[in-house]
């Protein structure tokens, strides 16, 4: 894959071969470009705007009229009309079939490897311990989120082979929580690092409803980093190097002690490692963590980690709270050669930008559809299977909207199929989401902590995988 704007990579290493170029594109029957326009308006121009269905849906006249000539007909019908037909009923059958194929791969993907709800304790249910969320005591909405917490999201596979999943947020008492869960034990955990750190003598003073970024990488050592704001719009970064419980080694990053970023109010955070792999090109010359924020008049901001120093970049300026993402897919199937993706609102649209690995030179990328309401919080933007970016993001009237990369375009803004499970939330209205490299998404309906999963090849089929606790354990 080569976007537009980023320079061709070069290494000596072995490249990445991306499977998926081999495989079939799945095409979504009866969603023409006429629907999708429709979706997209309806949702986010103005109160009062009323689209004309012939706007959408008319054809223009022709030019003039011949009689066509005489047609044969086949069992009575027009031969063309019978041809239609033929066609239709080919179709209906193919999305039947890939309709059912999929429920059943997704259902079984749900039933083996779904994450099991924990009870407040972080001890998962004695009668749910194959997973799937279906306990109806754990899927009660817990109360312990205050008004507005955001999400944040961040997640690594261990050299054993088992998946940590670590979510972010605010708790109803403005302390910074986490939820984390590791496949080997298939157990959450729920712990507050306010009141780790607190036992140190640091206290965080997060501003409430603060939004949160974080990240997670491995390369050259196990890092987690979390931002925040805190009193007076300061952006603070917290860092941990052991893993996977998260429970202890905590600390004060430079940024928020010796260096200072101020944001402007209303600022949402993002935050983005770029995954370049194991070897040794990664190992020695890896990309350096960056975040984004919405500075000084409204400017869309970076600093990188190395120093902290804003870079001499900016977009904008935006309107106050407008929404922020930051993702990376890898160039030319070649793992070494990452790229990065901006995105931010840029006169009500969702405007990407790319930078190469070193973040020197921008180049703007496609718009994405319509931006989000700068009300609502941050948008989840991630990458996954390397080479596919997603966008999800509450719509005004709280439900998501998804838009994704398939390594060529961006799709127009959809609703995802929250497919039917034991325990999923019926109808949810959601406040917050989060997503990971994970193929997880996670979203706030109702005060509770949801998760569902996705396959790449059918990104918009969404299987409920379970609730995320968010009380505390008797021992934090």
């Amino acid at each position: 894959m080569n976007k537009s704007g980023w320079p061709p990579g070069h290494s000596d290493l072995p490249e990445a071969v991306d499977l998926n170029d081999n495989l079939p594109e799945v095409v979504p029957l009866g969603y023409s470009h006429a629907t999708q326009d429709f979706y997209e308006r309806e949702k986010h121009l103005a109160q009062g705007f009323a689209p004309q269905p012939d706007h959408y849906y008319s054809t223009p006249p022709t030019a003039g009229f011949n009689p066509p000539a005489p047609e044969r007909r086949i069992l009575g019908l027009r031969r063309r009309t019978f041809i239609i037909l033929a066609v239709i009923c080919g179709l209906a059958v193919v999305g039947i079939g890939i309709g059912v194929g999929l429920g059943v791969g997704l259902n079984a993907s749900s039933r083996q490897e779904a994450v099991p709800t924990a009870t407040p304790s972080g001890v998962p249910d004695a009668n749910n311990d194959s997973g799937g969320g279906s306990s109806s005591a754990n899927n009660t909405a817990s109360g312990n989120l205050i008004k507005g917490s955001s999400l944040a999201a961040s997640n690594y596979t261990d050299n054993a082979g088992n998946t940590h999943l670590y979510v972010f947020f605010q708790a109803a008492n403005e302390e910074l929580l986490a939820s984390t869960w590791d496949s080997q034990n298939k157990t959450w955990a729920t712990l507050s690092i306010s009141k780790i750190l607190a036992s140190t003598g640091l206290i965080l003073d997060l501003i409430p409803a603060t939004p949160i970024a974080a990240y997670t990488y491995t390369n050259p050592t196990f890092q987690t980093r979390v931002y925040f704001l805190t009193t007076g719009n300061s952006i603070r970064e917290l860092i941990t190097s052991e893993d996977p419980t998260l429970t202890t080694n905590w600390r004060q990053g430079r940024l928020g002690s010796d260096k200072l970023i101020t944001a402007s109010a209303g600022s949402k955070l993002a935050a983005l490692r770029p995954n370049c792999g194991t070897g040794r090109s990664c190992q020695v010359n890896y990309p350096m963590l960056a975040i984004a924020y919405q500075g000084e008049n409204g400017v869309i901001a970076m600093s990188q980690a190395d120093d902290w120093v804003p870079m001499d970049v900016q977009f904008g300026p935006a309107k106050t709270g407008a929404a922020i993402g930051l993702s990376s897919v890898m160039h030319n199937s070649n793992i070494t050669d990452v790229g990065w993706s901006l995105f931010y609102d840029e006169d009500g649209t969702l405007q990407e930008f790319n930078s190469e690995r070193a973040i020197k030179d921008w180049t703007r990328g496609p718009s994405t559809g319509f931006a989000p309401d700068p009300a609502a919080p941050n948008i989840a933007s991630f990458s996954y299977d390397l080479v596919n970016m997603m966008i999800v993001s509450v719509d005004p009237d709280g439900d998501l909207e998804v838009r994704t990369w398939d390594s060529r375009t961006w799709s127009g803004l959809k609703p995802p199929n929250l497919l039917e499970a034991d325990g999923a939330p019926d109808e949810p209205k959601f406040s917050a989401v989060a997503g990971n490299p994970q193929r997880r998404v996670f979203g706030v309906a109702n005060g509770t902590v949801h998760q569902w999963e996705f396959f790449g090849l059918s990104p918009l089929q969404w299987s409920y995988v379970g609730t995320v606790p968010t009380e505390l354990r008797a021992s934090s």
